[in-house]
Order: structure tokens, then C-alpha cells, then sequence
């Protein structure tokens, strides 16, 4: 190899740049790593009170406290940058080069060599040529060299990981405090001793919706990252404890300050109408803020469910339907007279269902035959008005209000001279002396001593009328004589039992204490015995001929109505209040139009006749099912499971006739009849052997089968055409078929699918076609089943018993 020794001066030395750079990158390691440890308990005490600060911990302390958390963090900071200061050291140029050296791997200690100079023969041109050569090579090594990677040291000084877990502290911290980061960090570095206690405010806020709207508070969190939707009229109250000045509430540009209740405890308050930012403030700083939505009330609206109409009885009915965002409040109807749109127009309450409803639907009987607007045409219309006082009105409808007719040649005539004391009153002494006259003929009027007493004292009033101002209440008493003629008590009874039930209804829609209710109910059944019984003696004052004829189909009894009564009061005792209010309005539809009607000859048709027996024979057999069930528990008695055969068999001959008529009469037997007098053989057969258990599941068979052939007869009649009720309309609403009652008359709510009378004459509730008596048989046979299995233990058959008291 060859040397220039001419390219290296004698004894020279030189550090390549990229050394230099490689150096400079190993000193500020070294740095790094020994400042790490140093620093680390200092670093520790910072993050500490950082998150207490971020937490807003300090600020809640009271100021010595406050005082003392500072002044011991100052101390131990500073003790800990002390002792950092004096573990420190600045790495020297050897620390660097030798840690370049480490981290590259390099032996022989290169880079030394590089910047070492020759001590002995520097003039000798070989001794130089060598050395620079030695050189070169050292420099071609330190091409290659590295720095490494920093490494902190922590892990010696923290073993137990205490930094990551202060990290995450500092984290949760950070975004506790949210946009309030910075004023945390402020309250944690000045205590405010002026207070000498809590130096920090919070604040408590909810939104409290209306009443009316049903909707609960709500508790406004600190920070909201959505919109708050709040019905308009809502109640907003804020408290906030601590700070030295009264909050602001701002809603919007308009703002107000909180009122002070003590030293430490301010409260504002508010009422939503309108706005899309809530802000509190104190002392510069906002406490809380929210993006609200305000949701108006809008008017409620209202419309008619039917045409008006009217009952058999003359009584106004009015069908609506109303709603509300939160509930209608209350509900009227306006009446005008079309040929005087000038005069005063007519107002009648509607009742409401129930409180606050959002839906709400209902019917209307109002009896202005005693006015004077009967018989002429009215204009009518409906309002709805909510909490707010908001109101929906309804279209129109013209319709003619229902008028009175009079049979009785008296009545007629008073009623006559009413209307021409409406019309003339300026001849009110012509008036007087027809009613005088009209006076003098007691037997057209039932020797009424009362009505001759007031027609007296209407001429005498009339004759005595110097100004007119008798002639109104002239009217009112002509009216109520003539009324009191027609129908003697009747039509203030009536009266009586809509008040009664009225009442009743308003008491179950505000949810009345169960007595009340029960109070109530018995007046209801108080009035409407009252009035049954007054519609009776009115019959028997009264020509038959004036009467229109009677429909069978029509006919109602005491007991259908006393059925639904009974039925009402138990749905109110389980709490069912709403069903209970559903029956009673269909019980006042049956008795609002309930209408005196001249008796038919006869019984009726054959197939009237017919379905009659077939109830009679389902009684029977239900009475023998039950004997047959008690005489299986407490053993059989010889003498009455023979007179239970006769019974039987008796009952099945019965069957047999009824099967043989409808063949007479060129129809099928049905099917179900034909398994029924099978069933009954079976159980006559085994009530002779004096097996009454034995006999229960015949019996039950064949009264399921009766049932079923009564079902069957009775869509065969409905299927026909009745006819309309008495007078030329149906006994419910002008709109109803025939074919909406049952073969005996009683009426069906088909409307809202419930109500009605099932085979064996008991109400039926609910939704579907299969009766509640249905289900009711099955459990019934069940609970029978199992009560005739003595294996069963004493406990359950007792249980079984109580049970079988409840059918």
C-alpha cells in the first residue's frame, strides 16, 4: 500500500462533521436521560395538584385549607427541584463520544483515535504517513455510527408505574373540566379568604313543564350536548351556592339577577316563552349553559263525531271528538238560530271523559224541548279550549232542535198558547182566558190538582201583567203543567237521573275516592228506580191508543238495565274506572231513549218463543251442573240424584219437542242440539246410577252445545230484517240497524267492539265475539276438575273452594 505523506501535515488531528453532528445528537441524549430522573419527583408533585385543580378540588376547600394544599405543594416542589438540581450534571465531550462509541459498537475506541494527535516523531514523513493512514481507517468506521435511542430512566426511580396512573388522573381530569379548564385552574391558585368558606359556586337547575302537560321536571345537567326541548310556559329555577356576587340569568339578550337567600345561597327563576340559549353567570364566568328549543301549545281542535240527532225522547244528541297537544280542558256547544242570527246564542257543556286528555271522545244528551228555540233551525257548533285558554272551533252544522210532541189534548193546548205569548204578547189577556177555560175540564187532565192550581195562578198572572214581565215565567210554568199532564213526574225524574249520572261520571274521571263513588252509585240506582217506576204510572194514567205500538225487538226489562248498573259498580270497586265509564255511558244511551209503547198480543214469534225456552233450558241445565258438582263433593244423596235424573230427563224431552218443531216447520235440527240431547241421555243415565261426578262432564258438554245452538238461532234472527223501533226510529240513534241488538232487543255497541249480552243473559265486555262467559265456563271446569281429585291436598282443595265461591 502507498502513503502520501505529503496529504497529511506532521502531528495534525481534525474532527469530521458528521462527528460533530453525531456528538451533539449523544450530548442532548444524555440529557434527556439524566434530566428525566432528576425531574421525575418534581413532574409527580405538578401532575398531583394538576388534577386536583382540573377536579376543582382545591377550590372547594375552605381558604386555610385552600392555603395550606398550596403552600405544601410549593415546598415539596421546590425540596424536589432541589434535589433534582443536585443529581444533575451536564455530559462532557468524552460522555458524548464515549456513548456514540457504545451505541455503534465500536471497539478499539475509533473515534479517540480520530482526534488524537501524534506525540512522538512528527517530523519522520512514515511516522506521519502511518498515523494519518490509522486515522483515515478509524474515520471509515465512524461512518457507521448511531446515537440510540433516549432512554428516560424512570423505571428505576418509579417501579410501581405511579406515571401512567397519574396520566390517566390528568386525563379524566381534563375532561371533567371541559370548556372550564381554564377557570378551575385560576380558582386552584387564589383562594378567596375573604369568604372564609366555600369558594367555589355551584349550581342546581331544572325545568319544571306546566300542570296541565303531564310531563315530570327535569334536572338540566352542567353541560348539555344537545338541544333541551321545553314546552312553552315552563317554570325554570336555578340555585346556586358560593361566589361573591349574585349569578345573571340570561335567556337570549334579556337578563336578570338572581335573588340572594343568605350569605352563601342565591335563586332565580323564570318562565319560558321563549328563547334558544340559556346562560347563568357570576362573577364573570358562566356557571352553565344550554341550547333550548321552546315547543308551543297549539289550539286544541274539535269536530263531530255524527250528525246531531236526537232520542226517542226527544233529547238533543251531540257526538264529538276533541284533542289537544296535552290535553283538552273543556268542550262546549254553540247553538244560533238561523232566522235571528242577532239573538244570544245557546251554550251547552259538554262532558269530557276524563282530565287532561290528549284524545278524548264522548257523547251529549242536552233536553231543550222546554226552550223556545224547540223546532226551529239552529246553526251549531263546537269549541274545545285547553289550559292555556286556547281555543278550536268546529265547522257548522244546521240542524233542525228537537221539539216535544203532546198528546194529551190539555198539554197541546198550553203549549200552544206558550209560543203565542212568544209570538203576540201583547194578547196575553186572550191567553189567559183560554188556560182559564182549558182550567175548568179536570177530567182531560186527570183531576191534576196541582196542574189546575198552576193554570189558575198563570191566568191570574197574566191578567195582572201591566209591564209584560209576568209573561216569561208565565211560559216556564205553562210548560212545566203541561209536561207534568203528558208524563206526570217522568220528565223531572229524568232530569234527576242525568244529574245523578252526571255526577257519577265527573267522579270516576277525577278518580273520586271509592266511596264517593259508591255514593254515588247508589243515588244513580236511587234515580233511575225513580224514574222506571214513574215512566209506569205515567202507562197507567194513559189511553193505550195514544201509545205507539210496542216492537218485541225493542223491548227492554228492568233487569237488562239493572245488569249493567251492577256490572258498572264492579268495575269502579276493581279500579276500572274507565270501562266503568264506558258501560255507564251506554246505559244512559238505553235509558235516554227508553219510550212508553202500547202492548202487543200474544208472545211474540216463534222464533222469539223458541229462543226464550232455549235461555230457560241453559238455566236449568246450568243449575243441574251445579248441583251435580256439590253432591260429587259431599256425596251422593240417593233421593236427589233421582229427582236430578227426573229434572234431566225432563230437560232432554224439552229438547226433543223443540227439535221436532223446527223439523214441523221444514227446517234442519242443528247439529249442536242433536249433541246436547246426547249429552243429556249421558247425563241422565248417570244421575240414575247415583254417580253425579260422572254426570258433570255430560252436563257440561251439553250445556256448551245449547250454547252453541243459541248462538246459532240468534244470528239466524239477526240476520233478518226487524223493522224500525217505535215511532218510526230505532230505539239508540237514528243511524242504527236492527241488526246492532241482540234477539231480545238489548242493545250492542258495535261501534267500539265491547258491551252487549251473552247466551245466558250476562254482559259481555269484551273485544272479540267469544264471550266472556266463554272463558269464564272453561276456568270454571277446570277449577271443577281439579276440585274432584282427592289426591290433591286439603291447603288447595280449600284454596279451590274459595274460588269456586267467586262463580
Amino acid at each position: 500500500m502507498s502513503i502520501d505523506t505529503a496529504a497529511v501535515p506532521p502531528g495534525s488531528s481534525g474532527t469530521p462533521p458528521r462527528l460533530k453532528r453525531r456528538l451533539g445528537f449523544a450530548a442532548v441524549a444524555l440529557v434527556w436521560e439524566r434530566l428525566w430522573p432528576a425531574l421525575w419527583p418534581a413532574m409527580f408533585i405538578v401532575g398531583v395538584f394538576l388534577a386536583l385543580a382540573l377536579f376543582d378540588i382545591p377550590a372547594r376547600l375552605p381558604a386555610a385549607l385552600h392555603w395550606l394544599l398550596l403552600a405544601l405543594t410549593l415546598a415539596l416542589l421546590t425540596l424536589a427541584v432541589l434535589d433534582g438540581m443536585r443529581r444533575f450534571s451536564w455530559p462532557s465531550r468524552e460522555d458524548a463520544r464515549r456513548r456514540v462509541e457504545t451505541a455503534s459498537r465500536l471497539d478499539h475506541r475509533p473515534l479517540t483515535a480520530i482526534e488524537d494527535r501524534l506525540a512522538i516523531n512528527t517530523e519522520d514523513a512514515g511516522t506521519a504517513a502511518l498515523w494519518h493512514a490509522h486515522q483515515q481507517r478509524m474515520a471509515a468506521a465512524a461512518w457507521q455510527l448511531r446515537v440510540g435511542a433516549p432512554e428516560a430512566g424512570l423505571l428505576r426511580r418509579d417501579p410501581f408505574a405511579l406515571r401512567i396512573v397519574l396520566a390517566l388522573l390528568v386525563l379524566l381530569a381534563a375532561i371533567d373540566a371541559g370548556d372550564d379548564w381554564a377557570a378551575r385552574l385560576i380558582r386552584a391558585f387564589s383562594p378567596e379568604t375573604a369568604r372564609g368558606g366555600a369558594a367555589v359556586s355551584t349550581l342546581d337547575i331544572w325545568m319544571t313543564p306546566p300542570d296541565y302537560t303531564g310531563l315530570p321536571p327535569q334536572f338540566l345537567p352542567a353541560r348539555a350536548n344537545k338541544t333541551i326541548y321545553v314546552p312553552i310556559g315552563s317554570t325554570l329555577l336555578a340555585q346556586v351556592h358560593g361566589g361573591r356576587n349574585p349569578p345573571r340569568l340570561k335567556i337570549d339578550a334579556a337578563d336578570s339577577n338572581f335573588s340572594k337567600l343568605d350569605e352563601h345561597d342565591f335563586k332565580g327563576t323564570a318562565t319560558i316563552t321563549a328563547g334558544k340559549r340559556i346562560t347563568v353567570e357570576q362573577d364573570g364566568r358562566a356557571l352553565g349553559a344550554w341550547n333550548i328549543a321552546v315547543v308551543p301549545d297549539h289550539p286544541p281542535t274539535v269536530t263531530f263525531a255524527k250528525q246531531p240527532s236526537h232520542t226517542d225522547r226527544m233529547a238533543l244528541r251531540l257526538d264529538y271528538k276533541a284533542s289537544d297537544d296535552y290535553g283538552v280542558e273543556s268542550a262546549t256547544a254553540v247553538i244560533h238560530r238561523l232566522d235571528e242570527p242577532t239573538t244570544p246564542p245557546l251554550t251547552l257543556d259538554l262532558q269530557l271523559p276524563g282530565q287532561h286528555l290528549t284524545d278524548a271522545k264522548g257523547t251529549g244528551f242536552f233536553d231543550l224541548t222546554a226552550n223556545l228555540w224547540a223546532g226551529m233551525p239552529v246553526r251549531i257548533e263546537l269549541q274545545a279550549k285547553d289550559a292555556l285558554g286556547q281555543v278550536g272551533t268546529s265547522e257548522a252544522v244546521e240542524t233542525v232542535l228537537p221539539e216535544r210532541q203532546f198528546h194529551n189534548p190539555v198539554a197541546k193546548a198550553l203549549v200552544e198558547e206558550r209560543k203565542e205569548l212568544a209570538r203576540h204578547p201583547a194578547d196575553k189577556d186572550s191567553a189567559a182566558d183560554i188556560i182559564s177555560d182549558l182550567s175548568l175540564r179536570p177530567a182531560r187532565y186527570n183531576n191534576d190538582v196541582v196542574a189546575f192550581m198552576a193554570m189558575r195562578t198563570a191566568q191570574a198572572r197574566l191578567h195582572l201583567d201591566r209591564d209584560g214581565s209576568s209573561i216569561a215565567p208565565v211560559q216556564q210554568l205553562l210548560w212545566d203543567t203541561a209536561v207534568r199532564i203528558e208524563e206526570g213526574r217522568s220528565p223531572a225524574d229524568q232530569q234527576d237521573l242525568r244529574n245523578a249520572m252526571r255526577q257519577l261520571q265527573d267522579a270516576l274521571a277525577h278518580n273520586a275516592p271509592d266511596d264517593e263513588i259508591q255514593r254515588l252509585m247508589s243515588q244513580l240506582q236511587q234515580a233511575m228506580n225513580k224514574y222506571l217506576q214513574s215512566l209506569a204510572q205515567q202507562m197507567q194514567h194513559m189511553d193505550p191508543n195514544q201509545l205507539p205500538p210496542a216492537n218485541p225487538q225493542n223491548m227492554l226489562s228492568m233487569r237488562d238495565l239493572q245488569q249493567m248498573l251492577d256490572r258498572a259498580r264492579e268495575l269502579a270497586q276493581t279500579g276500572a274506572k274507565d270501562q266503568a265509564r264506558q258501560l255507564l255511558s251506554q246505559l244512559q244511551q238505553m235509558l235516554e231513549n227508553l219510550r212508553l209503547a202500547r202492548p202487543m198480543p200474544g208472545q211474540g214469534s216463534p222464533q222469539q218463543q223458541m229462543m226464550s225456552q232455549m235461555q230457560q233450558m241453559m238455566q236449568q241445565q246450568q243449575q243441574l251442573l251445579d248441583h251435580s258438582f256439590s253432591q260429587s263433593r259431599n256425596g251422593p244423596q240417593g233421593q236427589n240424584m233421582q229427582n236430578d235424573a227426573q229434572q234431566q230427563e225432563a230437560l232432554r224431552q224439552m229438547l226433543n219437542q223443540m227439535m221436532q218443531q223446527l223439523q214441523q216447520q221444514g227446517g234442519q235440527t242443528p247439529q249442536a242440539m242433536q249433541r246436547a240431547e246426547r249429552a243429556m241421555r249421558g247425563a241422565e243415565q248417570a244421575l240414575g246410577q247415583n254417580q253425579p261426578g260422572q254426570a258433570v262432564g255430560p252436563q257440561t258438554d251439553a250445556l256448551d252445545a245449547l250454547q252453541e245452538a243459541a248462538r246459532g238461532m240468534a244470528n239466524q234472527m239477526m240476520g233478518n230484517n226487524y223493522g224500525d223501533g217505535p215511532g218510526g226510529e230505532p230505539l239508540d240513534d237514528p243511524g242504527l240497524h236492527q241488526a246492532q241488538r241482540d234477539p231480545f232487543g238489548r242493545l250492542l255497541d258495535t261501534e267500539n267492539g265491547n258491551g252487549g249480552i251473552d247466551d245466558g243473559g250476562q254482559l259481555r265486555m269484551g273485544k272479540s265475539n267469544e264471550t266472556a262467559l266463554d272463558k269464564a265456563k272453561e276456568i270454571l271446569e277446570e277449577l271443577r276438575r281439579r276440585a274432584g281429585e282427592r289426591s290433591r291436598p286439603e291447603i288447595e282443595h280449600d284454596y279451590i273452594d274459595r274460588l269456586l265461591k267467586q262463580f
